[in-house]
């Protein structure tokens, strides 16, 4: 980071953009030679699909196979490899998910014109590399041709990235992941207070760090006169499921939102089932496994119901209640908590087992 910060503002202008290139170009040599190489294949297709051959119906859609089949791959061979390092591509399913983007903005024109320059550098942008956000190329375009010196963007970059880092060291690993845990090993870990603090434990460990590498990730590309989008705005304050996913790894959601939501509306006409359909391609994306099916069954379902809800007058009248509002956080926020038990623990065997300890269900 110190490197290609230093390195950037020392440099003439006219370098800059091959010096931000060179740095992740090296960066991926360095850590992740593997990812260095699939990183180099997925450029080179989706250059030569966009900018060669004009993104073409036939070229695109190949591409975005490849690119979905290439992502189907690392997610079973990464799984059955217990996560060894042999089998780890530094950053890969962010960078897939930009690659569909570009190749579908490309051929939907809402990227009017890109060189294999202007594709390289946004593609080959290392704060966003391994955590995202997902950022997308006309925003980062614009932002580049307008990027200048700014002392006050430059202090809001180091202040980002001192956020980041509190809330991944002091917040999560040490108060949730240290201390937290502590209170958790003098309980009996068969009661009902034991697995409902743990279920709390895991959510804040996992929006803590996310969050915290979302902010490095933001505060990085402060410092190199860059804006992305941001990825949490205070999700764990969402009144119902749909607010949380406009809250919750915002640059996810969005690309679901328009690339699967909108496509499969569009030809159903059923918002349920596109919902359904874009919390599925969310779970998969994390990890091909029934765990994750689930969950995504189960939030798909969630915001197919909580659309449905919106529409009846009872939810009209309430929408202005001041008790309810705290009602409907607080069912927010256990529905999310809860489902997050299906991805924290081994199996799904161990989650039934915990469900049924916190709805108080008899064996």
């Amino acid at each position: 980071m110190l490197v290609t910060v230093a390195g950037l503002w020392l440099i003439p202008k006219r370098w800059q953009d091959s010096w931000l290139v060179a740095c992740t170009f090296v960066f991926l040599f360095v850590y992740a030679f593997n990812s260095l190489l699939v990183m180099l294949a997925i450029t080179c297709l989706i250059g030569y699909v966009t900018i060669n051959l004009r993104s073409s119906t036939l070229a695109v859609a190949s591409a975005v196979l490849i690119c979905l089949i290439c992502l189907l791959t690392y997610r079973t061979i990464s799984d059955f490899d217990d996560g060894h390092d042999s089998a780890l591509l530094l950053g890969f399913a962010f960078y897939i998910l930009r690659a569909v983007h570009f190749l579908m903005d490309c051929y939907n024109k809402r990227i009017t014109a890109a060189s294999w320059k202007e594709l390289i550098k946004w593609f080959w942008f290392l704060p966003t590399l391994q955590v995202g956000p997902i950022h997308r190329f006309e925003t980062f375009k614009r932002d580049s041709a307008r990027r200048r010196w700014d002392s006050e963007l430059f202090s809001q970059g180091l202040r980002r990235i001192l956020f980041g880092y509190v809330k991944v060291i002091l917040l999560g690993n040490h108060l949730v992941g240290v201390k937290f845990a502590a209170v958790l090993t003098s309980l009996n870990n068969e009661s009902w207070l034991f697995h409902y603090l743990d279920t709390l434990r895991y959510g804040l460990l996992l929006y803590f760090r996310f969050a915290g590498y979302s902010d490095i990730a933001i505060g990085f590309a402060l410092l190199l006169g860059f804006r992305i989008m941001e990825n949490f705005n205070f999700p764990f304050l969402a009144r119902n499921i749909l607010d949380f996913w406009q809250r919750w790894h915002i640059s996810l959601s969005s690309w679901c939102k328009d690339y699967v939501y909108t496509p499969v509306l569009s030809l159903t006409r059923i918002p349920f089932l596109a919902a359904l359909a874009s919390m599925l391609i969310l779970g998969f994306w994390h990890e091909i496994s029934w765990r994750y099916l689930l969950w995504g069954l189960l939030h798909g379902a969630g915001i197919g119901i909580c659309q449905r809800w919106q529409r009846t007058e009872i939810a009209k009248s309430l929408s202005e209640n001041t008790v309810w509002s705290y009602v409907a956080l607080i069912l927010t926020q256990h529905f999310v908590l809860f489902s997050f038990t299906l991805t924290g623990l081994d199996s799904i065997h161990n989650t039934m087992d915990r469900w049924r300890i916190l709805f108080g269900v008899l064996p």
